[in-house]
């Protein structure tokens, strides 16, 4: 049964060293893998938000069709990163 706040997915317990681990049905509830980035917001009511960051293919499938190229190539990282640089 979910809420405004989401689904309660169970506790998380702290190691000794500060570790923590996401229980599994969270992982696979977000793809979550070994290697993954997550970001970590504290807000100011002391609640933390940790959010899995986008891959650097979501990143630039996202930016594909948002940045003009003079020409009809197929735009690629690269050309984008360098579109970027010239840009700022």
């Amino acid at each position: 049964m979910g809420n405004c706040m989401g689904d309660h997915m169970g506790k998380i317990e702290i190691d000794e060293r500060g570790r923590l681990t996401l229980p599994s049905k969270i992982r696979e509830k977000l793809l979550i893998r070994a290697g993954d980035t997550l970001t970590v917001k504290v807000n100011s009511d002391n609640s933390i938000v940790i959010k899995k960051s986008p891959t650097k293919e979501q990143i630039f499938d996202r930016l594909v069709g948002c940045i003009k190229i003079p020409s009809e190539e197929k735009p690629t990282p690269e050309l984008i990163k360098g579109i970027w640089k010239q840009n700022q």
